[in-house]
């Protein structure tokens, strides 16, 4: 997110007075003289915001530095963070839908939901790649099934937008699916706990993991 703004940000200061190459060419410029000082800087901050008991020191981040040949001090290491920190706006720890699917498996296997949590998280991964890979097919066949028609309405369209946002939804329909995919006798329990955990009703549920796993079985993608 950084990188993006980034980019957008130098690319409006250099104005439109100059060519589109020799624009790109000054931003591209910037960018490499400082890529690897932002990205020790990114790390920095997710161990701040992730590690509790381990983090990135300014001393471990140096060292790093060091030993690929970048001299830098603590003060530029600070400046950089605070730089980051500035184009995001302080806008750091950004909700994903892979927090809400960690955290529901957590839930979970704190609930006693008995399920095979390393393979799991790992399927739940996978199957949020798919998922945003093919997201208007799936979510086109869950808003058919939800109305059971096949020609929806405008405004039904604009109404099932917020179904579309739905984070929540999303990583319920996900780790639903990846239950059914890896221990199918698990599967009903796991609706039932998410249920509980949520509100989200198993029929909800289970129209998520049907459009999903239809979008799987009917796909060409090996």
């Amino acid at each position: 997110r950084f990188m993006i703004k980034q980019v957008e940000q130098m690319c409006d200061d250099r104005g439109s007075t100059q060519g589109q190459r020799s624009s790109w060419s000054f931003v591209r410029d910037q960018i490499t003289n400082t890529f690897v000082l932002r990205l020790v800087s990114c790390v920095q901050l997710a161990s701040k915001l992730s590690l509790h008991y381990s983090r990135v020191t300014s001393d471990t981040a140096l060292t790093f530095l060091q030993s690929i040949k970048h001299s830098y001090t603590k003060q530029e290491l600070l400046e950089s963070e605070l730089a980051v920190l500035n184009t995001l706006q302080f806008h750091v720890n950004v909700s994903t839908p892979l927090a809400y699917v960690e955290l529901l498996l957590e839930v979970l296997g704190y609930n006693g939901c008995l399920l095979p949590a390393k393979p799991l998280h790992q399927v739940c991964v996978q199957l949020l790649d798919f998922c945003y890979l093919t997201r208007e097919t799936i979510y086109d066949t869950l808003l058919k099934v939800a109305i059971e028609n096949s020609t929806p309405s405008k405004l039904q369209i604009a109404k099932f937008l917020t179904v579309k946002e739905d984070f929540m939804l999303l990583a319920v329909g996900i780790i639903s699916t990846g239950v059914f995919i890896l221990s199918p006798g698990h599967w009903e329990q796991a609706v039932e706990h998410l249920n509980c955990i949520t509100g989200i009703t198993p029929q909800s549920i289970l129209e998520f993991s049907y459009a999903v796993v239809r979008r799987i079985v009917g796909s060409t993608t090996p």
